[in-house]
């Protein structure tokens, strides 16, 4: 599994979020405002949506996010 994580400039409210790639690789952005232990945490929850197969599943975001912090 081919996976990228890159820091940009995000509203403050998002922590992060994950981009899948025509290529099947994913990128994993990160906000650039957050500390490393916040981004880290971050990198770690994105991770799992991946690891998950969450982009295979058709359920809107809002439910994968509800499963995800149950």
């Amino acid at each position: 599994m081919d996976i990228h994580s890159v820091l940009a400039t995000l509203p403050g409210s998002i922590k992060a979020y994950v981009v899948a790639n025509p290529d099947m690789s994913f990128t994993i952005v990160l906000n650039d405002a957050l500390s490393f232990e916040q981004n880290r945490k971050s990198y770690l929850h994105e991770y799992a949506h991946i690891v998950n197969g969450d982009y295979d599943k058709k359920f809107s975001a809002d439910m994968i996010e509800l499963n995800a912090h149950i």
